[in-house]
This record gives structure tokens, C-alpha cells and sequence, in this order.
């Protein structure tokens, strides 16, 4: 990973992180936008779909306690045995034709049904779902109400679906036997519907639908302008963020690096600066590296002069050696010296003692000694004393 960095470029890097981050943000961004506004669609279908279900409750309840109570006592002495007139009678028969009514003077889209299984009228006949659902109430005690986001034909719904009617005892009177029902019940609605019921039973539930196309077509749209503003923001900020790396970091480490590259190829041109950029780090690398450049010019100077001495003592050196040897090749001559007393003549003429002549003209000193035979000569006693001195180191 770190070696494949290396072949990058700062900026290509940067620009690509950059464009990373933010594209991601955005997409972050118009996810959480989006998901937001169909949250918030779904909030107000089940606000509409607990309106809706309330309003139906509230009439169910006034037939329930004002209207049957009323009426029912008069009409039993005022109407023959057997009658049956569902608009005042049927509170589930009042809800539905309310709702149609409702629905014509709404433009609100929505679906409602008390649907039952076998129902008495075909309009309630519960659909797949909602028969499941009636079925599972009477198995599942505990299950109240179930509420979800539906696809049918193509078509989001958020669709909620509750307990409906229990079987009581009083409403055995319709719904038991066909012989025991009104006679225009069943003729209306025939012999085998809704019949056989037992108290206690669920015989229905309350299924509503509220359309959610339109509300997710809206978050989709502003998900969609949202995003082109974001490509506006973004084209802008990167462009923005491109010119100033540009103009304020690479420029100045670019110039860095060209003169290096310069100095690498011409000693020449080293005590040379750069330029100092603005901000901290980038004035504190080019100052650096202008030090840098006078540093290594002085050094460079000081070698040259360095170099220039020791050249020149070399050079006196060389010479000096060049005189020596010239001095050793003329007493490597031919020396004219006495036959007698062993002196040298000079080029002068001077006669000189042959340690004189030699230590004037060369390196070399003497020390004086003397050999056997001049002991011998010069101190005869010595010689008895040294031979006594041999024989005893024999013995």
C-alpha cells in the first residue's frame, strides 16, 4: 500500500479522498433526507388511518347507544315481523355508505373495510390477507392490530389492520340460524351468509389502507433536487479546494522540488532559495531548505579552500622532496676526497671533514664509536681485558 503511495501525487491523492468523503457525505446525506420525509409520510398515513378508524368507531358507537336504543322500541310496535331496513338497522352497513359518500366529497385516497369472512354483504367479504388476519385473531388471542408498509399492484400502502366485532350473545338473533333472522334480512342477503356464528367468535376486522405513492413520489423528487444542488455545492467546494491546494501547497512544494532536483545535477547552483509560501508548515519547510542550500554552499567553499591548501602543501611538499633527492644524487656523485685524512672537497674548493660535508648536504647525522681494530690501536689495555672477559664467557 505505502509503495504503490509513492508513485501518487499529493494532489491526485488529496483530490481523491476529498471527492471520496464527499460523495459519501452526500449520498449519506440525501439516504437520511429521503428516509426522513417517507418516515415522515408514514407518520401521517397512520395519523389519517387512526382519524379515519376513529370516525368509524365514533358512528358505530352512536348507533350502538343512541339510535338502536331509540328506535328499535318503536319500531317493533310500528313495523311488521320480520322487517329489515339496513340503514338504520346495521351500523356496519350506515359506516360503509358514509364512507363512500366521505370519499366522493374527499379527494384522499384511501381504503377502508370492515371485512369479515363470509360477511353479509359481498362489499365486506374479507380479500387473502385480511381472512388471515381474522383467522389469527380467533387463534392468537393477544394479537390486537398489525401495520405495515404493502405493495399491491405496484402501489406502497401503508396498510393497518385491527380487532374487529366479537360475537355476542344478542347478535346470535342475525347471525345464528337463517330461521331465526329477519325475514328481509334474508331476503336480501340470502340464506348462508354470515350464519353459524358462536359467541365469542372474531367475526371481523377493521382493514384501512393509506396510499403512500404520492408522499414517497415527493421524497423521491426532493431526494433528486437535493442531490442536484449537492452536485452544484460539491463541484463548487471541490473546485474551490482544488484551486487552493494548487495555488498554496503543491505550487510551493513543486518549487521545492524542482530546484532540488536542480541543485542534485549543479553544484552551481547550490546557496540558491526558494520563495517562502504563506502558512506555517510550508514557510517552515522552505525556510529549512534554504538553510539548507547556504549550509551545503559554505561546506562546499570550505572543501574547495580545503582542497586548495592542501594542494598547495602538497605541492611544497612535492618540492622539497624534489630538492632532497637532487641533494642525494650529488653525494651519490663523484666525491673528491683525501687519500690521507679522508676530507672532502666542496664545490668551493673548501676541504671539509667528511661528517661536515655529509651532514650539510643531506638528512643524515653521525655518532661517534669505535671499531676492534682502533681499540686495539688506540687502547692496547682494553684489548687483554676484553679477551679475559671472552674466555671466561666460554668457561
Amino acid at each position: 500500500m505505502l509503495k504503490q503511495l509513492r508513485n501518487i501525487s499529493i494532489y491526485s491523492f488529496v483530490s481523491i479522498v476529498l471527492v471520496t468523503v464527499l460523495v459519501v457525505s452526500s449520498l449519506l446525506v440525501i439516504y437520511i433526507v429521503r428516509s426522513s420525509i417517507r418516515n415522515e409520510a408514514l407518520s401521517e398515513a397512520e395519523k389519517k388511518a387512526k382519524i379515519i378508524l376513529e370516525r368509524n368507531l365514533a358512528t358505530h358507537s352512536y348507533f350502538s347507544h343512541e339510535i338502536k336504543p331509540s328506535v328499535f322500541p318503536l319500531a317493533e310496535k310500528e313495523v311488521k315481523n320480520g322487517y329489515f331496513e339496513p340503514s338504520w338497522m346495521s351500523s356496519t352497513y350506515a359506516v360503509r355508505e358514509i364512507d363512500k359518500l366521505f370519499k366522493e366529497m374527499n379527494e384522499e385516497k384511501y381504503y377502508y373495510k370492515e371485512c369479515a369472512i363470509n360477511s353479509r354483504s359481498p362489499e365486506n367479504e374479507a380479500d387473502e390477507y385480511e381472512a388471515l388476519f381474522i383467522r389469527r385473531l380467533n387463534s392468537e388471542p393477544e394479537l390486537k392490530v398489525m401495520s405495515e408498509v404493502r405493495t399491491i399492484d405496484g402501489v406502497p400502502y401503508f396498510s393497518v389492520i385491527r380487532r374487529g366485532e366479537v360475537m355476542e350473545q344478542a347478535c346470535l338473533r342475525c347471525h345464528s340460524e337463517p330461521g331465526a333472522a329477519p325475514a328481509g334480512l334474508v331476503r336480501r342477503y340470502g340464506d348462508n351468509r354470515s350464519f353459524k356464528r358462536h359467541v365469542g367468535e372474531v367475526v371481523s376486522a377493521i382493514s384501512i389502507r393509506i396510499p403512500l405513492d404520492y408522499a414517497f413520489a415527493e421524497a423521491d423528487i426532493a431526494a433528486s433536487r437535493l442531490s442536484l444542488v449537492l452536485i452544484l455545492v460539491i463541484s463548487v467546494v471541490l473546485g474551490s479546494v482544488f484551486v487552493v491546494i494548487r495555488r498554496f501547497i503543491m505550487d510551493p512544494v513543486n518549487t521545492i522540488q524542482k530546484r532540488a532536483i536542480d541543485i542534485s545535477g549543479d553544484d552551481k547552483l547550490l546557496g540558491e532559495e526558494v520563495p517562502i509560501p504563506p502558512f506555517k508548515e510550508l514557510s517552515g519547510l522552505s525556510r529549512a531548505f534554504n538553510r539548507m542550500s547556504l549550509s551545503l554552499r559554505d561546506h562546499l567553499d570550505r572543501l574547495e579552500q580545503k582542497v586548495d591548501e592542501r594542494t598547495s602543501e602538497l605541492k611544497a611538499a612535492n618540492e622539497r622532496l624534489v630538492r632532497e633527492k637532487e641533494n642525494v644524487r650529488v653525494l651519490q656523485g663523484m666525491l673528491p676526497i683525501c687519500a690521507s685524512c679522508k676530507k672532502i672537497r666542496d664545490d668551493k674548493g673548501y676541504w671539509n671533514q667528511i661528517e661536515c660535508y655529509i651532514t650539510e648536504n643531506s638528512e643524515a647525522f653521525f655518532t661517534h664509536g669505535l671499531c676492534p681494530d682502533c681499540i686495539d690501536r688506540v687502547y692496547p689495555e682494553l684489548r687483554s681485558k676484553r679477551k679475559e672477559e671472552d674466555s671466561d664467557d666460554q668457561k
